[in-house]
């Protein structure tokens, strides 16, 4: 995702307002009852503040136990 395709804060208020009103219309998403999505952990498109410290921290632990046993 580059920089150019983040949203400007006038954006994201303007899509809040139109959901809000009913401007905009929006879709439910709702995965079926045992339905399975996977995941791509290299793509960052939803993860706009930055990356997965809590992952990085349980990856960084589990390398280093793993590389003392």
């Amino acid at each position: 995702m580059a920089v150019n395709d983040l949203l400007s804060q006038e954006e994201i208020d303007a899509l809040l307002h139109g959901v809000s009103s009913g401007d905009v219309d929006t879709e439910d998403e709702a995965p079926s009852p045992g339905e399975v999505r996977s995941y791509d952990f290299a793509s960052q498109d939803r993860i706009v503040r930055g990356r997965l410290p809590t992952l990085e921290m349980i990856n960084e632990r589990f390398a280093r136990y793993f590389r003392i046993s």
